[in-house]
């Protein structure tokens, strides 16, 4: 099959192209109009599908209480996003019920992920996290200080597919060996939920934290005497940050001089998607996370009589557009940040490209980033 459109993101250029794809893989990338095309989406924004690494869940449900049969409703919304890939968050949340989300999120990723949006592995958002106000909206009451065992308890439970971690690392009180144990297994380790000095982000990320969590959110900020984890995120090249790009979490003024600040390998577009994605405005009430909600008109949710916000209601594909055309972030900056850096992060290399041997995944939107098709393993997914 051949697919073409005159703006296919190629080398970090919209440029006319055609896409040939045989199975699940792009075998060929060729000039406009070169051969007779299945599929001609004429000026249609044609690039790959959208990487999702911070992405809890929607419709009213998440991935610490993950069932089988939500994570398949799951992987099949996300297709109307644009989203080919993601990771199943999990945050703060009784030990008991963790365990057992990972155990079906894992079985779920071996047995029954053969279509729609491809889970790659399980993100540890929580419950590593911090004692002070950093922490946000995830509950204290649930906080682990993380050691090898309890790495290795979360990964056993969600059959080796913990991929990716995040740490407070003041909670570590000087010992970094957690890091150094996860980098050893290959996962990714992040800094986030922390209210942590530079100087100790500097000693975490020497023994290999390569990423920040939703950065400005959740982290101490940015003090000309104390740069704090802001400017550790800012300060250090080769370090990934996450940016919920959506003008609530983070102002777009603050996001395009992240994006300035990283360029245009480092930034990572993310939703951090919660249960409140998809519900209708409102008051909502969790009880297995023992929290209420208030989803306002503007579909910002809040922890009831509260101003912390409670986690994103956002698509991938709005916040790409909002990074573009709001926040003004060189439009290089935030394609790659939705698509190859997240898999440069997590050092998956057979997706986030429209490149030969890589996988057919692949979004079409219009100029604003409506999703028009979506393309998974080769095949048009029909959103229902």
């Amino acid at each position: 099959m051949i697919i073409q459109s005159k703006n296919v993101y190629f080398e970090e250029k919209l440029q006319p192209r055609q896409i040939e794809i045989r199975k699940d893989r792009i075998v060929g990338v060729y000039p406009y109009g070169l051969f007779k095309a299945d599929v001609d989406y004429r000026d249609l924004i044609v690039m790959p599908g959208l990487i999702d690494v911070h992405n809890h869940g929607y419709n009213g449900l998440e991935s610490n209480t993950a069932t089988r049969k939500w994570l398949k409703e799951w992987t099949n919304y996300l297709p109307s996003e644009g989203v080919t890939s993601t990771l199943a968050t999990i945050s703060s949340f009784p030990k008991e019920g963790l365990l057992k989300a990972l155990k079906n999120i894992g079985d779920f990723i071996d047995k029954d992920n053969k279509t729609g949006t491809h889970i790659l592995g399980v993100y540890e958002e929580g419950p590593f996290i911090c004692s002070g106000k950093e922490r946000g909206a995830q509950n204290l009451d649930y906080q682990i200080i993380p050691d090898k065992n309890v790495i290795d308890e979360f990964n056993d439970a969600c059959n080796n597919h913990l991929i990716y971690v995040m740490i407070a690392p003041e909670m570590l009180e000087g010992d970094y060996s957690v890091i150094d144990y996860c980098v050893s297994k290959g996962m990714k380790v992040a800094l986030g939920h922390t209210g942590a000095t530079f100087d100790i982000c500097a000693e975490a990320i020497k023994h290999g934290a390569t990423s920040f969590t939703h950065t400005y959110n959740g982290m101490k900020g940015l003090h000309h005497r104390e740069p704090g984890v802001v400017g550790a995120a800012m300060y250090f090249d080769h370090c990934y940050t996450e940016c919920i790009c959506d003008g609530i979490h983070v102002n777009k003024y603050a996001a395009n001089v992240l994006a300035k600040t990283k360029g245009k390998d480092k930034l990572i577009l993310i939703t951090d998607s919660v249960n409140i994605k998809g519900l209708k405005p409102g008051v909502y009430h969790f009880s297995k996370k023992n929290r209420t909600t208030t989803i306002t008109k503007e579909g910002v949710g809040y922890i009831t009589g509260t101003n912390t916000l409670a986690g994103s209601c956002h698509k991938l594909n709005h916040i790409l557009d909002f990074a573009i055309n709001e926040a003004k972030i060189d439009p290089v900056t935030a394609m790659n940040g939705a698509t190859i850096n997240p898999m440069r992060m997590l050092g998956i290399n057979d997706r986030g490209l429209i490149k030969e041997n890589y996988k057919a995944d692949i979004a079409v939107f219009d100029k604003r980033f409506n999703n028009k098709a979506t393309y998974i393993d080769g095949k048009l997914f029909e959103v229902k």
